[in-house]
Order: structure tokens, then C-alpha cells, then sequence
């Protein structure tokens, strides 16, 4: 992607502000990056919420070797060049400042490959100034460690989050991007162990991976406008997803609109489709919040796309594979140390100590005493115990890693067992 400095012409329309406020905004603008950068495979690493280390790897078109240095430059962007092209939007990013405010609060190194170009550039950049570049061995595509967020504002630092609080941040900006780039394969690994791997698929697929739960497809259409609804068959409830030209967003008029209109469905993912002229996305620096014209007319495709909810049927557990049961299906007990358990298409294997770990921090305790006064590998639970953890666990706030950011669980496609075995599932 070729580079240039916006002109104080176009740089003075776009709306300014805060743009790195913590390791999950950080994490929102590499993702971006890398998907305005045609990427077919993102992968994440995160180590201590965030604030340690965020990596981004992708395989993207790459940067030119000439143009990496001027990326890290305040207004360097390769999405816009006029004002006409703020009202055209195809990309995510395109104020031109991500990496510039990035650097600007860590150590940084970027490594990148133009798809044109035989060998890479490495930039290392620390508060803002460049410290060493150097050509690079590497494959096309764009490699982003970002080093002690805010080491430089210690006040700034000071204010961020625990970290498993930064961690469940970034897992829901994880979650939104990979929801609105279906194709795009994702993987996430935090604390040295790999917390999701997110196969290519369509929307519904891709949903029914990212939440674990059997979802039902409604849409409709008239052009130019198209609307697809993704509803769960399962009783969580959660905030809405909004995605406009595959933008998470959010419109606090329109959310509301479906909390209403789903009524007792759990959750709701919406996908709308619109021409880029009737879509403001430069009202907030985070790029966020949206303003739609013709919202009205969204509204009644909404309204059309829901009217055969009423055909659904709410879940059975005496369903075969129709829907995600309620509550995982307990199977046994490894060693006194893994809960067995089938939800859904997966058999899941749960660490009892970092189930019961995490329970009792969201019950409030600390990291510490939430370790010290939960279950060890070894101990006997009894079945009782094992099934009602597993029943808090469908509620917990994050269900994939314990305070230290460990994952809970690690599980297996039962189409792929029953593949191996020579059977269909």
C-alpha cells in the first residue's frame, strides 16, 4: 500500500482525538490495518492484558520499503487523498494516525513486505523516534510488536485496567473484527497459549464459532440497502452486534431498535449493507459511532428480515445437534484434574482448577485469593460439583482464560472425531 502525507486541507475534516486510549485500541487499529491490507490470516499475541506486548502478523500486500518510515508520520495514510474520498469510504482506517500514535507511547518495532518487493524493512521506533531500520528476511505481509504501552506516561499507565480486565477488552475487539470478516482466518494467543483459532467461513459460521451457540439466519433486501440477522436459539443475553459495511459500530438508536424487536432471543448479531455515501463514519476518533442517513428505511428492512422470528422455535434439549443444549452435558472426570463435558459440536476438557479459579474471581475475590482458595488438580470434586461449575461457567464474564490469562478449557470438534473414526457426523 502506497503512503502520503494527507494534506492540512483534508487532515483539518477529520474528526481528532484521543486515539490509543489502552491495549485493546491499540490492538483495533493494527487489526485494521491489517484488513485494509487484504489479509487472509491475522494472527494475535497478547502478553499481560496488553500492556506487556501486542503483536500483530498478517499477510497482507505489505508496505513498501520506502514508505515505511513515513507510516509512522502523523496524517501518513494510504486509504484517502480528498475530501471526496471521505464520503466513499471502503476501508477501516484512514485518518493516518494509528501508527503514529502508537509509537509515539511504546517501543515499536513494524517489519513489513511489499507484495512487489523481494526482501522486507524493519523500523524499530521508540517514543516516537526512530531508532534502527534494516532490510529483513521475511514473507509478504506485516509483522506489528508494540512493547510497554505508555512506559514513557507512567500516569497514563497507571490508570489502565487489571489485566484481566485489558484482556476481556481486546477478546471483544478480537471477537467484532473477526465477526465482520467472516473469510479471514483469526487467531488469538494470549499468555503464551492459544485462546482462538477461527477457520474461514460465512457470517453464520463464523458466528456459531466465535459465541459457541447454534444461530439462525434472517435477511432481507432492497436494494440499495440489505440487512442479515443473525439471532442465537440459546437464553444468554448480550448486547447487540452492529456492523455497517462490515464496520463494528455503534448507534444507540438502532441498538435499542433491536434489543426491542428481538424480544427473548439472547443475542443478535445485525449486518448492514449500504452504499458508502449514505454513511458518516467521521463523527468520533475511534471510528465507532456511525450516522446514518435513511435510518428509517433501515428500520423497516429490520423489521421485514424479522418477521418469520416467529417461526422459530425455542431450543430443545431432545434436539440431536439442532441447537446448543442449555447447559453443557457432563461426562466424567480425568485424574481429578479435567472436567469432561460436550456443549454443542465440541467435547470440551476443563482445567477443575482454573474453572474454579475463575469463578471465584468474578465472585470477587483477588487473582491471588481467588487461586489460593480454588480447587487443585488432584482434588475430588464429585459429579454434583463438576455440573454446577460447568452451569456457572455459561455465565461467566470471560469464559476462555482464568485471571493469569491461562486457557480454561481446551476443545474438540466432534465432526473431526467422528471423521477419524470413518463416520459421519
Amino acid at each position: 500500500m502506497r503512503v502520503n502525507l494527507l494534506p492540512e486541507e483534508v487532515r483539518s475534516h477529520i474528526a481528532s482525538g484521543e486515539v490509543i486510549e489502552g491495549p485493546a485500541e491499540c490492538l483495533k487499529e493494527l487489526l485494521e490495518n491489517s484488513l485494509d491490507a487484504e489479509a487472509t490470516r491475522v494472527e494475535v499475541e497478547i502478553v499481560k492484558g496488553g500492556k506487556r506486548f501486542i503483536g500483530v502478523r498478517d499477510n497482507g500486500m505489505g508496505i513498501p520499503a520506502e514508505d515505511l518510515p513515513k507510516a509512522l508520520l502523523g496524517g501518513a495514510t494510504s486509504k484517502i487523498r480528498t475530501l471526496e474520498d471521505l464520503q466513499n469510504l471502503h476501508t477501516y482506517g484512514y485518518r493516518g494516525e494509528a501508527l503514529h500514535a502508537i509509537s509515539l507511547v511504546s517501543r515499536m518495532v513494524i517489519r513489513s513486505r511489499f507484495y512487489q518487493e523481494e526482501v522486507g524493512r524493519e523500523v524499530r521506533v521508540e517514543g516516537g523516534k526512530v531508532t534502527s531500520q534494516r532490510a529483513v528476511g521475511m514473507q509478504v505481509g506485516t509483522h506489528v510488536e508494540v512493547y510497554d504501552l505508555f512506559y514513557n506516561l507512567p500516569l497514563r499507565k497507571a490508570f489502565l485496567g487489571k489485566e484481566d480486565r485489558e484482556r476481556r477488552r481486546i477478546y471483544h475487539i478480537f471477537k467484532a473484527l473477526a465477526l465482520a470478516n467472516p473469510s479471514v482466518f483469526f487467531r488469538l494467543e494470549a499468555e503464551g497459549r492459544e485462546v482462538f483459532r477461527l477457520k474461514p467461513g460465512d457470517i453464520r459460521e463464523r458466528a456459531e464459532e466465535v459465541f459457541e451457540e447454534r444461530m439462525e439466519h434472517l435477511s432481507f433486501e432492497e436494494k440499495p440497502f440489505r440487512v442479515d440477522l443473525l439471532l442465537s436459539l440459546g437464553n444468554t443475553r448480550k448486547v447487540p452486534f452492529l456492523f455497517v459495511n462490515r464496520r463494528p459500530v455503534h448507534n444507540k438508536e438502532l441498538i435499542e431498535y433491536l434489543k426491542k424487536s428481538v424480544g427473548r432471543w439472547g443475542l443478535c448479531i445485525c449486518h448492514i449493507s449500504m452504499p458508502p455515501y449514505l454513511l458518516d463514519v467521521n463523527v468520533h476518533p475511534k471510528k465507532t459511532e456511525v450516522r446514518l442517513m435513511k435510518e428509517g428505511k433501515i428500520r423497516e428492512i429490520i423489521r421485514e428480515a424479522l418477521r418469520n422470528r416467529h417461526s422459530l422455535r425455542p431450543p430443545s434439549l431432545s434436539q440431536e445437534r439442532a441447537v446448543y443444549a442449555q447447559d453443557p452435558e457432563f461426562v466424567g472426570i480425568i485424574d481429578n484434574t479435567l472436567i469432561v463435558a460436550k456443549y454443542g459440536d465440541y467435547l470440551y476438557f476443563f482445567d477443575q482448577h482454573l474453572l474454579s479459579e475463575r469463578y471465584n474471581y468474578e465472585m470477587g475475590m483477588s487473582a491471588e485469593e481467588a487461586c489460593g482458595m480454588s480447587f487443585k488438580a488432584g482434588d475430588r470434586l464429585g459429579r454434583e460439583l463438576a455440573r454446577e461449575l460447568l452451569r456457572r461457567w455459561l455465565h461467566f464474564k470471560n469464559r476462555e482464560v482464568c485471571p493469569h490469562g491461562r486457557p480454561i478449557y481446551y476443545r474438540i470438534y466432534l465432526g473431526e472425531l467422528y471423521r477419524k473414526l470413518g463416520r459421519e457426523y
